[in-house]
C-alpha cells in the first residue's frame, strides 16, 4: 500500500472515529433522558415500553464509543483485525437503531394508552399522597386540569368540601390569588386552566422517541455528506486504500 494512500485513509478513519464518539455522546445523553422522564412520572406509566427502545439507544451509544476507539486505534496502527471489527461494528450499530426505531414505532400505542390508564388511576386515587404529588406536579408543569379536561374531577372525593372543586395546582398562577378551585360556573372557570394533561404528557413521552429518529437522520447525513466531501475531493480511492484490511 503507497505511503499516500495509506495516509489518507488513515486521516478518514481517524474523523470517522471523532464522528462516532460525538454521536455516542449524543445517543447517550438521548437514552438517558428518557430514562429520566420515565423515573419523573412513573407513578403513571402503566408499562414500560418505552424504556425498550431507549436501552438499544443506550447500548448503541456504548458500542459507537467503542467503535470510534477501534476506529482510530486501528488506523494509527494499521491493524487488520482492529479495523475488520470496526467495519463490523459499524453494522452492528445500523441494525440497533433501525430496531429501535421499529420498536419505538410498534409500542407507539402502547404508551399512549399506559399514560392515559396511568392517569386517569392517579386522578381517581388523589387521596394517595404517592398519586398526589405526581398529579400537581403534571398539572403545574404543563397548565392543565384533569385527564381529558377539568370535568375529570367530578365525583372525585379527594378532600373536605372537594365536591364542585379542582386541586389547587389546577389554578392558573396568575390568578391563583382569586381561585377557590371551584368550576361549577363560567366566571369560577376563568381561574383555573380546563384543558386536561393527557395531550401534553403523550407529547413529551413522544417527542422522546422523535428524538432517536431524529438523531439517527442526522448521524446518517453526516456520514454521507463525509463521504461526498471524500469523493469531491478525489479521494474516493480511499475505499480502495481499505478493502486490504477486510482482508
Amino acid at each position: 500500500m503507497g505511503e499516500g494512500c495509506s495516509r489518507t485513509a488513515k486521516c478518514v478513519m481517524i474523523i470517522l472515529g471523532i464522528l462516532f464518539w460525538a454521536a455516542a455522546a449524543g445517543l447517550m445523553f438521548v437514552g438517558v433522558r428518557i430514562f429520566q422522564t420515565y423515573n419523573e412520572f412513573e407513578d403513571i406509566m402503566d408499562s414500560p415500553y418505552q424504556l425498550i427502545p431507549a436501552a438499544i439507544v443506550i447500548g448503541a451509544a456504548v458500542f459507537m464509543f467503542i467503535t470510534g476507539l477501534i476506529g482510530c486505534c486501528g488506523a494509527c496502527r494499521e491493524h487488520k483485525c482492529l479495523l475488520a471489527t470496526f467495519f463490523t461494528l459499524i453494522l452492528l450499530i445500523l441494525l440497533l437503531q433501525i430496531t429501535a426505531a421499529i420498536l419505538g414505532v410498534v409500542y407507539k400505542d402502547e404508551i399512549k394508552g399506559g399514560i392515559e390508564t396511568g392517569l386517569e388511576t392517579a386522578v381517581q386515587n388523589y387521596t394517595d399522597v404517592k398519586y398526589q404529588h405526581t398529579v400537581d406536579d403534571i398539572q403545574e408543569q404543563f397548565k392543565c386540569c384533569g385527564v381529558h379536561n377539568y370535568t375529570d374531577w367530578e365525583g372525585v372525593h379527594w378532600g373536605a368540601n372537594s365536591t364542585g372543586k379542582v386541586p389547587q395546582s389546577c389554578c392558573k398562577k396568575a390568578t391563583i390569588a382569586n381561585c377557590t378551585g371551584s368550576y361549577l360556573t363560567e366566571d369560577d372557570r376563568k381561574y383555573i386552566h380546563e384543558k386536561g394533561c393527557i395531550d401534553a404528557v403523550e407529547d413529551l413521552f413522544s417527542s422522546n422517541l422523535k428524538y432517536i429518529a431524529v438523531f439517527g437522520a442526522i448521524l446518517a447525513v453526516i456520514m454521507v455528506s463525509l463521504a461526498m466531501f471524500c469523493y469531491s475531493e478525489g479521494i474516493s480511492h480511499t475505499l480502495q486504500c481499505l478493502v486490504p484490511y477486510w482482508r
